[in-house]
């Protein structure tokens, strides 16, 4: 996990990684970093807070709530349940923490919407001073003096190995600091240094002490060597920031906020092109390629709305941190420009006669929206080896089928045929956006 980017559209996606054969559910489990909860209600928050202090503890992880436990159904949060999340106080939360738990534990708070759903997501980061310590009873769930721990599925109170491990860190963590601390000292000179407290901004040495405001603690960085003063010679220490004095700097108050993202996936992308929608962000749209299960994907609508040039686009992709396949062949398409048109047959195999009659009928508007299966699968393939003028002057009417069968046919059916309406959604895309 990025620690630094805990609502990363790749881990998203690895949280939220459907099912292809049961696109209502995901298939990612639970597990040392991942939690699921059906449902949000303060109620429950000693079972949040326990789970938060395991993660804390363990390697960070997610509560998600939306998600069914058993199998893994997509229900999203709803009604009074969403409306609890909407209304949740992050300032509340935080302080319930630090009422139930010491240290303070690092936390962070996300709405997520996919297709038309929406999820709440805690992010609680891995703790730098383990352990983290229930300090309050609350319920069964917590208890005074309890430690909990992340094993697997389950947040538990720690086992003593774990905690062994914890201790040791600890120990290890401080003996490099002392060291690190010695050898400064040595380096500067004892009676040239100073002690600075970070907690009350009070330096302190063999020369007097000073006072700085703790609001002004995160905007101080020193030079450790080469500054020294103009007089005499002598060295000199130099504060970097807005100095002002003790009394005159308000307090800075941060108030953590719950982030609002919308999911995009297949469907978002195909919808998108069909409907011929306005689209904010179209880097998103083709980035969002690289991490599904094809790269048969409209792409040249979306390059075609970022302004960008196909050479800029894919040095962008090549960015894009992904384990799927379709990274390397999503910038292939691009770069070797390769086509979905199939050339047209003069067999006269019961096949081919049939893809040729749906040709007719799709320049005439007859194609029955109603087909199935075969019949379907023809058609498609019967989209693909139309001309681009052809293509161009039914563009309007192929997006109307292609959405409706889309809509209609594409969550359940597999194999050809789902690949088939794929490329076909793809060679409209490519002769109305793709650069000659």
């Amino acid at each position: 996990m990025d620690n630094h980017k805990p609502f990363s559209q790749e881990l998203l996606n690895e949280i939220f990684k459907i099912s292809p054969i049961k696109p209502d559910r995901v298939i990612s489990r639970e597990c040392g970093w991942l939690e699921f909860k059906e449902s949000f209600g303060w109620a429950s928050v000693p079972k949040y807070l326990r789970s938060l202090a395991a993660f804390a503890n363990a390697k960070g992880g997610y509560i998600v709530f939306g998600i069914a436990n058993r199998p893994h159904i997509l229900k999203g949060i709803q009604g009074s349940n969403l409306q609890s999340f909407e209304d949740l106080d992050p300032e509340k939360m935080t302080s319930s923490l630090n009422e139930h738990f010491s240290p303070e534990i690092e936390w962070e708070v996300h709405q997520y919407e996919l297709n038309g759903k929406a999820y709440g997501i805690f992010y609680v980061y891995e703790s730098k001073n383990k352990p983290v310590v229930c300090r309050k009873d609350s319920g069964k769930e917590l208890k005074e003096g309890d430690i909990y721990y992340r094993y697997r599925g389950r947040s538990e109170r720690i086992k003593y190995s774990e905690l062994h491990t914890i201790l040791e860190q600890r120990r290890e963590q401080e003996q490099r600091l002392w060291m690190r601390h010695v050898e400064n000292i040595a380096r500067i000179g004892v009676r040239e240094s100073g002690i600075f407290d970070l907690k009350t901004g009070q330096v302190t040495g063999s020369g007097g002490s000073f006072l700085i405001d703790e609001s002004m603690l995160s905007q101080l960085s020193f030079i450790k060597e080469g500054e020294f003063s103009e007089v005499k010679g002598k060295p000199a220490l130099k504060l970097i920031g807005n100095l002002q004095t003790i009394n005159s700097i308000p307090s800075a108050i941060i108030r953590k906020q719950i982030v609002k993202t919308k999911g995009i996936r297949i469907g978002d992308i195909v919808i998108g092109f069909l409907n011929q929608d306005p689209i904010t962000e179209p880097l998103e749209f083709i980035k969002q390629i690289c991490f599904e299960a094809t790269a048969f994907l409209p792409v040249y609508y979306y390059i075609n709305k970022s302004g960008l040039s196909l050479k800029e686009i894919i040095e962008i992709l090549r960015s894009v941190v992904s384990r799927s396949n379709s990274k390397a062949k999503l910038i292939a398409r691009i770069k070797d420009k390769t086509t979905q048109e199939l050339k047209p047959s003069t067999s006269d195999k019961p096949g081919i006669r049939i893809k040729r009659e749906y040709i007719n009928q799709l320049i005439k508007h007859r194609v029955d929206p109603l087909i199935i299966d075969k019949n379907l699968e023809y058609c498609l393939q019967a989209i693909r080896t139309l001309s681009i003028e052809e293509v161009q002057t039914n563009n309007a009417y192929l997006r109307g089928l292609l959405k409706v069968w889309f809509n209609k046919h594409y969550s359940s059916v597999r194999g050809s045929l789902a690949d088939n309406m794929r490329r076909a959604i793809c060679w409209v895309d490519e002769v109305m956006y793709k650069e000659a």
